[in-house]
């Protein structure tokens, strides 16, 4: 069974649920047509299913001849959901008046850090700039810079990342922490990675889905500015909790020599989100857009992986920060 409106992960998703919620659940549709929909609206949009070699013609095969006009609006939202769950995607999700799907709840992926245990054991010097980033020093010599997601006014944003970076000048590395940063935008990830590049540099390309397949590339890079911790080692922790902007951040951070990521298996999802309308008011997102790494792999599916893996499983997060250490390990 799924749970009835777990913790919304996504700003949008709550914009999604509160459109939803103007259209009464109890009106009569045709499920069969609502279905078909979803179904062309993904083969059109969705960037997810190429890079996850997905039989999608097949899927509607397997779905179709399951769904039927007499079917409660529970079934229907749990059938829809299983459908949907076949993408792996995390960005993907399906709102109804009453309930919420997130892909994420489903892919059996676990956390890799305990934010309250690694604040109160390991950080001095603690200051919150926003909801999200906290810097931090550890041992007084090394700087600590955490990051929930890369959400946020981007001139406000850049702003915070260039005082962080200032102030931290003197210290003789600096550790990144974005083990839970759900994502945003790009543009603030982009920001953070302009402190640590030493040169201008390609850092991923993306394409938008299209009915003949893709759009033309669009290049990003590296735009190294100032003052920056481009001569210093960095660590960046990361796991399967690392999504979105965050995984694009991981792709720049592993083309980086003075950078070592390290942790877990990122979460599989680099693309940007698009929200559509199911025919009966239900609301879902997809992943629009396909991202490569300069070489042109495409980690939708797959995720980004550390340059020194951890698997999450091994660590005890009640006790101890052991990702943290290493970290510290590697940089004393």
């Amino acid at each position: 069974m799924l749970p009835k409106l777990p913790i919304l992960n996504y700003l949008i998703c709550c914009l999604l649920l509160c459109t939803a919620c103007n259209k009464a659940s109890n009106e009569p549709y045709d499920k069969v047509a609502a279905f078909e929909d979803l179904w062309s609206s993904f083969n059109r949009y969705s960037a997810s299913i190429d890079a996850r070699n997905l039989d999608w013609s097949g899927l509607r095969a397997q779905y179709l001849p399951l769904v039927n006009n007499d079917m409660s609006a529970t079934a229907y939202f749990e059938l829809m959901s299983q459908f949907l769950l076949a993408i792996r995607d995390p960005h993907v999700h399906l709102i109804s008046p009453t309930r919420a799907m997130y892909t994420i709840d489903y892919l059996n992926y676990r956390r890799n850090i305990n934010f309250n245990l690694t604040e109160q054991n390991y950080l001095q010097s603690v200051e919150r700039h926003s909801a999200s980033i906290v810097s931090a020093t550890i041992n007084d010599s090394i700087a600590y810079l955490y990051a929930s997601d890369f959400k946020g006014d981007r001139e406000t944003v850049a702003a915070i990342y260039k005082e962080i970076i200032q102030k931290q000048q003197s210290k003789k590395a600096l550790i990144i922490d974005l083990r839970e940063n759900d994502g945003g935008s790009v543009y603030n990830a982009q920001s953070l990675l302009n402190r640590i590049a030493p040169e201008r540099k390609l850092w991923h390309t993306t394409e938008n889905k299209t009915l003949g397949g893709f759009d033309e590339k669009f290049n990003w890079y590296f735009e190294p500015t100032t003052p920056s911790f481009k001569n210093k080692k960095i660590i960046v922790l990361i796991g399967r909790y690392t999504i979105s902007a965050g995984e694009r951040f991981s792709i720049g951070a592993n083309l980086l020599d003075h950078v070592t990521t390290l942790g877990d298996t990122t979460a599989n999802t680099q693309g940007s989100v698009m929200g559509r309308e199911m025919l009966n008011g239900w609301k879902y997102t997809l992943t629009f857009e396909r991202c490569l790494a300069p070489d042109g792999t495409n980690y939708g599916g797959v995720g980004i992986a550390p340059d020194i893996y951890v698997p999450t499983l091994s660590l005890d997060l009640n006790t101890e920060d052991a990702l943290l250490e290493k970290a510290i390990e590697l940089v004393e």
